[in-house]
């Protein structure tokens, strides 16, 4: 069930007027005292409300950063700054606009501190440009920065550095937030005859919340906001000392205790609910970084929640799926569909650290004959075609823990993972010999057919000191069966230990 912020203010401020009452008109009837007790009250109740105020901005601020610093590593933002795009960039900051609630301005800049696009389209000000570059060079500035000198634009900036992927510094991710987000959070924290009014390090006025009903004597409590520059005031109506009051009986202090414990039960359960909320959001994006993030139906557990939460988790989805379809492009050929080289060079280097431990693998490089004559003769569409088929058949032919990979051009490579030593002469022979044939049947007479050259070597770090020389074994192989190769068949060899450039075994497809 959804717990309403609003209706426990309510709530709340009902029980505090019952016992106001109660316990008011007991000690009218019975005690009398002076009245430093319920100053002293007062006064820790002003402190209060001023420290949990500025807890409240120190959270909203951070949780904004927070949002920031995950934008910061999206490979999108990384890649539209390494590859500046004035209309992308536009574009990306329009869109995050829309999904952050609250945004005034969007903007991507160099390392110098340069914004990319027009700023005045970007709703960043001169002042903005400014605190982009001080932060660009690393000067001390306030923060967050706030900007109040355009009437209707009041706003706070915040400022996220972008890492190049190797470490380097690839630019500044800059988003402003309208400062009335802050002024609703204080709204809300208010009481009869409150004031709150938030200044910079120079103690400037930047907000203030509306001014409560005119009244006597005015106290004022100061206290600075966590992690940021600011500091927040608090201007409260202090009571009217009265001598007749009196100090309350056991009764209403039985009364306080009551409605402490249940105050107590009550703040428990909201802050409970709150954190449910908080974790998981967090747990959402921890989900993104680990590619496994799902969206959620459930309700949250506070009402206000819930008008925030759908928009993260969209902007969590979308990143996820960004993250995942520039890994997959990163690590596949767009031709044929099988792993490209970076893939290749990363599993066998992996490999061949784990045959330390385990039973090696086996690398089967393979090259096309006589497909530099297809291109020329028949034109680029036709090799592609080739090219597809071969990798079709390659794919049927290994198992789903082996790996299929386009080297370029036409050449491939299969890892074959779970090999063993006296199949592997046979598996090749049917391999070469069953494409030969399926060639054969195939072939219209107008595309001529393009045998394999294979050259085979094992993923043995005891007899290849290194991944790269493995592929040199298994290459120089395929090459000496190149070099001697008879026209209408496909043939291998395998590199054996001892003399890895020299071919031991080789078999025609008949």
């Amino acid at each position: 069930m959804q717990l309403s912020i609003g209706k426990l203010a309510t709530i709340s401020i009902a029980l505090l007027i019952a016992v106001t009452v109660v316990t008011t008109a007991m000690g009218l009837y019975v005690l009398q005292a002076n009245y430093s007790t319920l100053e002293n009250r007062q006064l820790a109740e002003a402190r209060d409300t001023v420290r949990n105020a500025a807890i409240g901005l120190r959270n909203q601020v951070r949780f904004y950063q927070g949002i920031l610093q995950l934008m910061a590593v999206d490979p999108e933002v990384g890649d539209l700054l390494e590859f500046p795009d004035t209309t992308e960039m536009t574009r990306w900051s329009h869109a995050v606009g829309r999904l952050l609630p609250g945004t005034l301005g969007t903007a991507l800049a160099s390392p110098d501190g340069v914004v990319f696009g027009d700023p005045l389209a970007l709703r960043v000000g001169a002042a903005c440009e400014a605190d982009i570059r001080h932060f660009a060079a690393g000067t001390p500035i306030d923060y967050p920065l706030l900007h109040t000198d355009i009437s209707g634009f009041e706003h706070f900036d915040l400022l996220a550095r972008v890492a190049t992927p190797s470490g380097g510094d690839a630019g500044t991710l800059f988003v402003s937030f309208r400062l009335s987000i802050l002024q609703e959070l204080l709204h809300g924290m208010l009481r009869d005859g409150d004031r709150f009014l938030l200044l910079d390090r120079s103690g400037r006025q930047k907000l203030a919340t509306p001014a409560g009903p005119e009244s006597g004597q005015i106290g004022t409590y100061r206290t600075k906001v966590p992690d940021t520059s600011w500091e927040l005031v608090l201007q409260r109506p202090v009571p009217v000392s009265n001598a007749f009051l009196t100090e309350l009986i056991v009764a209403d202090a039985a009364i306080l205790t009551a409605v402490a414990v249940l105050m107590v039960f009550l703040v428990r359960g909201t802050l409970w609910r709150f954190k449910s909320d908080m974790t998981r959001v967090h747990t959402a994006l921890e989900d993104v970084l680990k590619y496994r993030y799902e969206p959620s139906d459930a309700p949250t557990a506070i009402k206000e929640f819930g008008s925030l939460l759908p928009n993260i988790e969209r902007l969590a989805l979308k990143i996820q799926r960004q993250r995942n379809e520039l890994r997959h492009q990163s690590l596949s050929d767009p031709l044929t569909g099988t792993f490209n080289r970076r893939y290749f060079d990363l599993m066998l280097a992996h490999l061949h650290e784990q045959s330390h431990r385990q039973a090696s693998a086996v690398l089967v490089v393979i090259d096309l004959n006589d497909f530099k004559r297809i291109n020329d003769e028949y034109g680029h569409p036709t090799g592609d075609h080739v090219l597809r088929e071969t990798a079709a058949y390659l794919r049927s032919r290994v198992r789903a823990t082996d790996i299929v990979t386009r080297l370029g051009g036409d050449e491939f490579a299969l890892i074959l993972t779970h090999m063993a030593p006296g199949m592997l002469e046979e598996w090749l022979t049917a391999l070469i010999h069953d494409y030969d044939h399926r060639a054969l049947e195939a072939n219209d007479k107008v595309v001529p057919i393009c045998q394999f050259s294979i050259g085979v070597a094992r993923v043995d770090a005891a007899t290849y000191a290194t991944a790269a020389d493995v592929f040199d074994a298994a290459d120089s192989a395929m090459y000496a069966v190149k070099q001697r190769r008879r026209i209408g068949h496909s043939r291998f060899a395998i590199a054996r230990p001892g003399n890895v450039t020299a071919i031991t075994a080789s078999r025609d497809a008949l």
